[in-house]
């Protein structure tokens, strides 16, 4: 709403791109497991709108008695039910509508609500009302969303088809995901090394994820301007939204969120004000957000030490000790040897170790949140919902969680430590000869080669640093024999003995020749100083004489 729609796709056109990208291997128990491109793999966006076509093509409306209809499209004064709820239309369950949807649900209700057929029923006229306000309301935002699938299609270069905007639900959800996954590309999040940032624009450019699509003009519209922001707090992608599976929505909740942090940390933590309306929009990110706050706090909070382990050190060393937890220690260090150096090369979000890592890392967070008081309310957004069987009815639970937010965990747990770029992951802190480890390796707590070479050649210098200290404490001995770094010997007592032998030294008389040239010198000086002052007197006296000129001189 508010943006100019640009121009249809024509039928007799060029086809658009056909896009696609290789999903990763799935991880048992595990629907999407970190920021998965789906919304650029065809057959998952085609699975997506047979999902619709087939929950629609089995849908019956199954009308109830006209009294309980009633009241339950008009509950009571103060309330009002949302178009959708009065239509039995929208949610995960159907996963999106079109006007062939609208026509179907009123056509069945309103044959039961009309006023001509319930003149007993004093709120029927109402009820039909709400009904035909309700269809009307539905059409008109369905207009509103191919609007903004169009606005958001135009900035990432992807041609809107008749395909995606006959139920634009799936196609808005997927295009608004695809949008917030370009920016944080783009801009990149955690420890991105300068190069990694010139690797991340190529492989931006090169993937096929982001076909036609500016990086600048992208960056431009997002950052400089207000529009796209305000669309994604418009109600038509909440709706999108809502029809969404929650594995996807979940995905779309942790993006949307590390998008605002994106702009702070680009801002001098500073956002724009119209995030607002766009978090009041989903308040579920407040519920994402308070987890994220618990695991950092569990991050860098360190275990208190107590006062008999305490070690006192030199002055220079750090008096807060450990600033991470032993549980974040832990994690931290596995972390750095799964992933690559970040100046030598990413690894893809793909990678086999890094989704084992982060698995692991998952259920170990798992098990610590559903200890809190509120740990199974924060788990619920991440949860698998139960898969529904042909005939409407629960299938047996398969995965347990719906989404692992891969990224984030990744983000918190190795603060200062994490770069996230368009070309993967990247440990920023690694030193030079950095080498990967596999996740098996990482967990069974081996050493890398760099630093078990480190490790010997401190050894080696340690040793070498006593000999020499040896070495200098054997040959630095003072007169006496005894050692200078003795901390029992006396150095007044040898003072002062060392003084009186030398006033009681007798002293040496020059010899006969010196003794005549200090006389004739002593004898020059003393000549010297008599000339100069008779000298000086005999000045002073002859300017006493010299009469001064213009005066007059009176005899006596």
């Amino acid at each position: 709403p508010g943006a100019p729609p640009p121009p249809a796709f024509v039928p007799g056109g060029p086809p658009p791109p056909e896009t696609d990208t290789d999903m990763p291997e799935k991880v048992a128990g595990i629907e999407v497991l970190g920021d998965e491109l789906w919304f650029s793999h065809v057959p998952t966006r085609r699975s997506l709108r047979e999902r619709v076509i087939a929950a629609h093509a089995a849908q019956k409306i199954l009308v109830a008695s006209p009294a309980t209809e009633i009241k339950r499209i008009c509950p009571g004064p103060g309330r009002i039910l949302g178009a959708g709820a009065v239509l039995r239309l929208g949610g995960s369950l159907l996963g999106g509508y079109g006007e062939a949807d609208i026509n179907y649900a009123y056509r069945q209700l309103s044959r039961a609500l009309h006023p001509d057929k319930n003149p007993d029923i004093p709120e029927a006229h109402d009820a039909f009302k709400r009904l035909t306000d309700a269809a009307a309301e539905l059409k008109e935002g369905l207009e509103e969303q191919r609007s903004v699938l169009r606005a958001i299609c135009l900035v990432m270069g992807v041609v809107v088809t008749p395909e995606m905007t006959e139920r634009p639900q799936e196609a808005l959800f997927a295009e608004a995901t695809r949008l917030l996954h370009a920016v944080l590309a783009l801009t990149g999040e955690g420890e991105v090394p300068g190069p990694a940032l010139s690797r991340s624009l190529v492989a931006f450019t090169a993937s096929t994820s982001w076909t036609n699509c500016r990086p600048q003009v992208l960056l431009s519209e997002w950052f400089d301007s207000n529009r796209l922001l305000d669309l994604f707090g418009s109600a038509s992608l909440r709706t999108a939204y809502d029809c969404a599976p929650r594995r996807y929505r979940a995905q779309f909740l942790c993006a949307l969120n590390r998008t605002t942090m994106a702009e702070a940390k680009r801002n001098n933590d500073c956002v724009r004000g119209n995030w607002h309306p766009v978090m009041m929009q989903y308040p579920e990110i407040a519920l994402w957000r308070d987890l994220r706050d618990k695991i950092k706090l569990r991050v860098w909070t360190p275990e208190p030490v107590e006062e008999k382990t305490k070690r006192r050190g030199s002055m220079w060393d750090d008096e807060e000790g450990k600033r991470t937890s032993n549980w974040a220690t832990t994690w931290r260090e596995r972390i750095r040897k799964v992933l690559p150096r970040g100046i030598d090369g990413f690894v893809n979000a793909g990678d086999k170790e890094v989704r084992l890592m982060v698995s692991a890392l998952w259920q170990d967070i798992s098990d610590w949140v559903q200890t809190e008081e509120q740990g199974p309310r924060f788990l619920s957004l991440f949860t698998a919902e139960p898969p529904q069987a042909p005939d409407g009815t629960e299938a047996p639970q398969v995965d347990q969680w719906a989404f692992i937010p891969a990224s984030d965990l990744l983000l918190v747990v190795g603060e200062g430590i994490v770069g996230i770029s368009a070309e993967g992951f990247g440990a920023a802190d690694a030193k030079p000869g950095h080498e990967r480890m596999s996740f098996d390796e990482a967990m069974a707590g081996k050493k890398e080669k760099v630093k078990e070479v480190e490790n010997d050649e401190k050894e080696k210098k340690k040793s070498k640093d006593k000999d020499r200290s040896k070495s200098r404490d054997d040959k630095k001995k003072d007169k006496d024999g005894k050692p200078t770094n003795d901390p029992d010997f006396n150095w007044e007592k040898v003072w002062r003995e060392r003084v009186q032998i030398s006033k009681q030294r007798p002293r040496r008389s020059p010899p006969p020749e010196t003794r005549s040239d200090n006389r004739r010198s002593r004898s020059r000086r003393r000549g010297r100083s008599r000339s100069n002052r008779r000298s000086r007197s005999r000045e002073r006296r002859d300017r006493r004489r010299r009469p001064v000129s213009g005066s007059r001189s009176f005899s006596r």
